[in-house]
């Protein structure tokens, strides 16, 4: 099992790439792909929330830290692509 820091920083990492990705792509893709990574976005970050209210223990001051950053990234991602998929529509 991977400490909760790690859990968050793949998290993080994997989020932004997808952000970044999207942003240099020139043809933009389908509105459902952009939905299904608005839910991706979301569950991840609700699962790490439910992770440290669940296990308040596993989490200690920089692990808690990483884990809000990579719950902020995964709001903002979300938001991002919400707004992507009201502009196509």
């Amino acid at each position: 099992m991977s400490p909760p820091a790690g859990m968050a920083i793949a998290a993080m990492t994997v989020m932004l790439w997808i952000l970044w990705s999207d942003t240099v792509r020139a043809r933009r893709p389908s509105p459902t792909l952009y939905a299904v990574r608005i839910a991706l976005y979301l569950i991840v970050s609700f699962i790490l929330i439910l992770n440290m209210v669940r296990y308040p223990d596993a989490f200690g001051g920089a692990a808690r830290v990483v884990a809000i950053l990579a719950v902020g990234v995964g709001f903002f991602g979300a938001g991002y692509f919400a707004r992507r998929l009201i502009r196509r529509a």
